[in-house]
């Protein structure tokens, strides 16, 4: 029997250690480290962890000392303080506990933002059957979230993480956290969804305009014939052709505002197309002008069509196709090329 453990070890058989394996499940057991939440979950004993605060820690040592003294100099009512005031720092942990104990959080919704934003996340919490006060909800890069949930119903929370660059952007471990009632305890559980939203790059600021559509001049005159309606005026944004802006509300001061027409805009259909862009940019500075570009078609109601190496996303328009279109280039990697 021992020969055949000894020769079944990792190097011969190529498998993990099984220590290894043991110390990975006892690690996201404890800290939640991967994101292995994909269900609503509801805090139980084992993912609650209560420890005293600060002012715990200096409440503790002076019941201590009151303990101490008693002793030395034999004071009932000294035994009598320091017996009450310990049940009071028991009951204080009971009630941390129990302020935790039974909440549901539930993943709703990653957002979408451009690099250099923050990108919104929206979780729920359901108290269930007792309310739940000042309980901080945050994770590694986002600020503490404080909210009160009331008895039988569900509270919204919205966390913001910074992005600095293009690409999925996750969520992260999400830590749950409560003070109460008298900030003597702090208890805390930890809830890691694999909830992640886009970065979209961010739109170059003085980007070139769109350039030709695919129509022939004579359709594209009739469209502009057509569509020269003005239907009003909006404030401006990066990347509205110069042409757009409405300069007599700029020259009266009424701030920049870029003029809305009914139709389709005129034009036709562009193309987006990488390898039509300058050879002397690099690939962040062209993702950087395809999104202004992708902007400015879908400002001008435009159908457009964009191309990238590996990828193809036929003329179209609308949200759907906008997300399609900025998705793609958020997640474009050089190893397409």
């Amino acid at each position: 029997m021992t020969i055949n453990v000894s020769t079944a070890t990792p190097a011969a058989t190529g498998q993990a250690i099984p220590m290894g394996g043991w110390l990975r499940r006892l690690r996201q057991r404890a800290f939640r480290i991967a994101p292995n939440d994909r269900e609503p979950i509801v805090l139980r004993h084992g993912r609650i962890y209560i420890l005293p605060t600060r002012r715990g820690l200096a409440f503790l040592g002076a019941l201590v000392m009151m303990l101490t003294t008693s002793l030395n100099y034999a004071l009932s009512l000294g035994f009598g303080v320091t017996f009450l005031l310990s049940g009071l720092a028991a009951a204080a942990l009971l009630h941390t506990f129990r302020n935790l104990v039974g909440i549901e959080i539930r993943p709703m919704a990653s957002g979408e933002t451009f690099s250099g934003n923050a990108l919104p996340f929206t979780l729920s919490l359901a108290g269930g059957t007792a309310t739940r006060s000042t309980i901080s909800i945050s994770t590694a890069d986002s600020k503490v979230k404080v909210v009160d949930v009331p008895v039988a119903s569900v509270v919204p929370v919205t966390l913001e993480i910074a992005s600095t660059h293009r690409g999925l952007l996750a969520l992260g471990r999400v830590t749950l956290a409560s003070d109460y009632p008298l900030g003597l305890w702090h208890g805390w559980a930890y809830v890691h969804f694999p909830l992640s939203g886009v970065v979209y790059p961010m739109p170059e600021s003085n980007a070139p305009p769109l350039p030709s559509g695919v129509a022939d001049d004579q359709s594209s005159a009739a469209r502009r014939s057509a569509d020269g309606e003005l239907a009003g005026l909006r404030a401006y944004l990066p990347g509205d052709p110069m042409q757009r802006v409405a300069w007599k509300a700029v020259a009266r001061g009424a701030g920049w505002h870029t003029k809305q027409f009914e139709g389709t805009g005129g034009g036709g259909p562009v193309e987006l197309a990488w390898h039509a862009l300058p050879a002397g940019l690099d690939v962040e500075k062209k993702l950087a002008r395809l999104t202004a570009w992708v902007l400015a078609a879908e400002r001008a109601a435009r159908p457009f069509a964009l191309t990238l190496p590996g990828f193809a996303l036929p003329a179209g328009q609308g949200r759907a196709h906008r997300r399609a279109a900025l998705t793609a280039l958020a997640l474009y990697h050089e190893t397409s090329e």
